[in-house]
């Protein structure tokens, strides 16, 4: 699978929009855009059409990799329908088939396979920590941070989640007046919430630089 040198540095420039999104984005729009067959560039050889031209700038992603990023966009919108409807039990189940369904690459997924299970199991986690199941929201958490290896938004949304779902189970066993469960809990919870911290920091000194401009890598 090619890639267009300038993708992974405009998606990592974007840091509030996950980077399979922009790859759907780009890959959407240069397929909309298309080109003509047989038009010929201005400055191509006899031989060069404007097609191959395009086809040279613009963005190539496997056919397998787009379908997968589009399901996960439409899996991802339906979620936020069963939310919105009060149905976050709908909501898990959408996002639950999405992540153990087949993707694109098997046991090595891309980097933006590896992004789009990331942020679902990052969803999916909080979902089931709303509603109590904390073990499940870990396991969705430690399954994350297999995926989430390198020290980027996504691993750092991952302990944030962590600590949110240590913040509810501390609530919850207070509540029940488990005292020493509880202050476990919120230990967890305070050492996630620090770990995102950190690592959202360097995101965005990475992202900014030292002169505090944003200047994409």
């Amino acid at each position: 699978m090619r890639r267009a040198g300038g993708l992974r540095a405009v998606a990592q420039a974007r840091l509030g929009t996950p980077r399979w999104l922009v790859v759907l984005a780009l890959a959407t729009a240069a397929s909309a855009a298309g080109c003509r067959d047989g038009e010929v560039a201005p400055s191509a050889g006899p031989a060069q059409t404007h097609a191959a031209r395009c086809e040279e700038r613009a963005p190539v992603v496997d056919a397998a990799l787009l379908a997968f990023l589009s399901k996960a966009r439409s899996s991802h919108l339906e979620a936020d329908l069963a939310e919105t409807d009060a149905e976050p039990a709908r909501a898990i189940d959408v996002l639950d088939r999405l992540v153990r369904s087949q993707a694109p690459g098997g046991e090595r997924p891309t980097p933006e396979v590896r992004e789009v299970l990331a942020d679902t199991l990052a969803r999916l986690a909080d979902l089931r920590s709303q509603r109590g199941d904390f073990e499940a929201a870990e396991a969705d958490v430690r399954r994350g941070l297999e995926l989430a290896v390198e020290r980027t938004h996504f691993r750092g949304r991952l302990f944030e989640i962590r600590g949110a779902l240590e913040k509810r189970r501390f609530e919850a066993l207070r509540a029940k007046g488990d005292d020493a469960g509880a202050r476990a809990a919120k230990e967890r919870s305070l050492a996630a919430l620090r770990e995102s911290v950190a690592i959202q920091e360097e995101v965005i000194l990475g992202a900014v630089g030292a002169g505090g401009s944003a200047e994409p890598r």
